[in-house]
């Protein structure tokens, strides 16, 4: 459909797209009109109809394209796009009849049809995700087919990425940046138990959640390691140089090279390096240099404690014999260091959600549209897919027994702190055998 040009081609846009119900609606029109303050033009419209709580920016932005399909994938209704990565889409979505919000990750369309081993690759993400659960790592709870877009259902984690907020507040002091790495190695721990290599640790795939929780993102790249493997789950090809450049280990630069859970400690140690110093060690390099430099150079040190500098240097050992074995040894070598808890992040350090997308009782829903201007309202990306009926044969949504994402704990729900539990599994854990 053509872009709407007033007023009531938006409504009848809304009212077709089955995004907020007649009584809503109605009840709008009906304060607004008393008011005297109702918008005549559809951006105007759109824009009070964010603040109102009716729509949400990523609804909006669809709508005044023309289009009244696409907001629902399966039993759950887009609210906003969270993040895209080289092969997948994340969104903010809501189960239409439970309520609960959860993050969508989406394998978009064109990719499969070009690379249909991204298929193959999805799945081994949900796979190795299925085998996980763990506070400090994002779970995934079904993976599914609408039309033809394959599609995750995993938690949603109200938080900032390390990354960002390293970016806003600068280097993080000594001890909170030890307790987010303890955190992060408990949860790599779990992972090595299900023999699994993460094999694409950064800041920005570490989120400090809404209760000073850190957690670990993306097995988009993982590894198995297990050779109890069935035909359909072991990759054909998966000894290619995957991870990012900043974060990699030595042998990770290497094809071909065996990796295993030592190529994540060193991740995890570049990880702390930039918690520390505000920057990856190699950075301002090229590509080359950096994998280079992963390799055969020492970084100059971060600034913090001698004593914490020493469990750095060993995390980013070149070899890896010469680093901690297990991520249990790293928690246990910064015990000294933890904090009993992590300030979470602020409201103004968090992505911004309109207040549909937020949620009823929530503090998160703020004005986003206050100095948009029509062009920043205009300017969007394609709808990733349409929500008319699937092919026959497909999937309309989550299979009937799925398990689905459990309802956010709601902002005034206590929730028990971890660094706590970190504290004490570090005092258990046992010394390793001589």
């Amino acid at each position: 459909m053509p872009s709407p040009q007033n007023a009531e081609e938006f409504v009848a846009l809304i009212q077709r797209s089955g995004l907020v119900s007649s009584r809503r609606l109605a009840d709008f029109q009906a304060l607004h009109q008393a008011r005297g303050d109702v918008p005549t033009e559809p951006i105007p419209l759109a824009k009070q109809m964010i603040e109102d709580g009716l729509i949400t920016l990523f609804q909006a932005k669809q709508l005044l394209l023309g289009r009244h399909r696409g907001f629902e994938v399966g039993k759950y209704r887009i609210l906003e796009g969270l993040g895209t990565g080289g092969m997948s889409q994340v969104f903010l979505a809501q189960h239409r009849t439970m309520g609960h919000r959860v993050a969508i990750k989406l394998l978009p369309e064109s990719l499969a049809k070009r690379e249909p081993a991204a298929i193959a690759q999805f799945f081994r993400e949900a796979r190795a995700a299925a085998r996980l659960d763990h506070v400090n790592i994002v779970r995934a709870h079904d993976i599914d087919r609408h039309g033809n877009h394959y599609y995750m259902v995993m938690d949603y984690v109200c938080g900032a990425n390390l990354h960002d907020l390293v970016m806003r507040r600068g280097p993080f002091p000594p001890n909170d940046a030890a307790t987010c790495i303890a955190h992060a190695a408990a949860g790599l721990e779990h992972i090595h138990e299900a023999n699994l290599v993460h094999r694409d640790i950064k800041p920005g795939n570490l989120m400090l959640d809404k209760h000073g929780v850190v957690r670990i993102l993306d097995l988009g790249v993982a590894l198995v390691t297990s050779t109890n493997l069935s035909a359909d789950q072991a990759p054909d090809d998966d000894r290619g140089i995957l991870g990012t450049a900043d974060y990699l280990a030595p042998e990770q630069a290497t094809a071909g090279a065996e990796v295993d859970i030592r190529a994540d400690i060193y991740s995890l140690g570049v990880t702390l390096y930039f918690l520390l110093s505000g920057k990856a060690p190699f950075e301002d390099l090229s590509l080359a240099q950096k994998l280079v430099g992963h390799q055969f150079r020492i970084p100059p040190a971060p600034p913090g404690p001698p004593d914490l500098l020493q469990v750095l240097n060993r995390m980013m050992a070149k070899r890896p014999e010469q680093r901690y074995q297990t991520p249990n040894e790293v928690l246990e070598a910064l015990q000294p260091f933890l904090v009993e808890h992590l300030d979470p992040p602020t409201i103004a350090e968090m992505p911004p959600l309109t207040k549909a997308a937020a949620g009823p009782g929530t503090s998160r829903g703020r004005n986003t549209t206050t100095r948009m201007s029509a062009t920043a309202l205009l300017r969007t990306t394609p709808i990733p897919f349409d929500s008319s009926a699937p092919p026959r044969g497909a999937s309309a949504g989550p299979r009937a027994g799925a398990v689905l994402a459990e309802p956010l704990l709601a902002d005034d729900t206590p929730f028990p702190s971890q660094a706590p539990t970190l504290i004490e599994a570090a005092q258990k854990l046992k010394k390793p055998t001589e």
